[in-house]
């Protein structure tokens, strides 16, 4: 430049110095820039077939350790729902098969069989015995009859109300006396 345009333009040596070197900084950037690009674009086509290798190889991994396809909660439901009948059924057949037991054969002890013929024996004549009660606090005429006779009989309860002229079961009185038939 020119001393008159560098007066005119206000610039002094030493700013025209810097900016001398800023031009040369660009310079050495743009060859640097180049040498880069260069090597960029020439490792990228290596690295693009590295990639390529890699991703190949994982696809064979992932084709080999596939994962079955993820199933829907109804899916789930529905194994549980069976799973679940088929648990109450086996339950339910062991528990019937638990319970049935060989009945033993009730004999009736008046009946007697000869040969091909029934004949009718007299029962053996049972005792009757009467015990007395007197009724407690809570008290029921079924409480009663299960503590004498081991077991609720519907039959020994309408017997105990014939005998002690009892109406109604539930009007028994604290202190009452009450008359028990026992067989003996």
């Amino acid at each position: 430049m020119k001393g008159s345009t560098l007066h005119r333009s206000g610039l002094t040596r030493e700013k025209m110095g810097v900016l001398a070197s800023l031009t040369n900084a660009d310079k050495k950037q743009t060859t640097r820039a180049q040498l880069n690009q260069y090597y960029k674009t020439a490792k990228a086509k290596e690295l693009d077939l590295l990639w390529g290798g890699v991703q190949r190889g994982m696809q064979k991994v992932h084709n080999v350790t596939k994962t079955p396809q993820q199933k829907t909660p109804a899916v789930y439901l529905t194994i549980g729902f069976i799973a679940g009948a088929l648990f109450m059924s086996c339950i339910f057949i062991i528990v019937s098969l638990a319970t049935i037991a060989p009945r033993p054969e009730k004999s009736n002890p008046d009946v007697a069989v000869i040969g091909d013929t029934v004949a009718a024996v007299p029962a053996a004549e049972t005792t009757l015995s009467k015990e007395k009660y007197i009724v407690k606090k809570g008290d029921t005429l079924n409480g009663i009859a299960i503590r004498f006779y081991g077991r609720y009989n519907e039959a020994k309860i309408k017997e105990i109300q014939t005998i002690n002229n009892i109406k109604n079961p539930a009007s028994l009185s604290i202190g009452q006396e009450l008359i028990i038939p026992i067989e003996r």
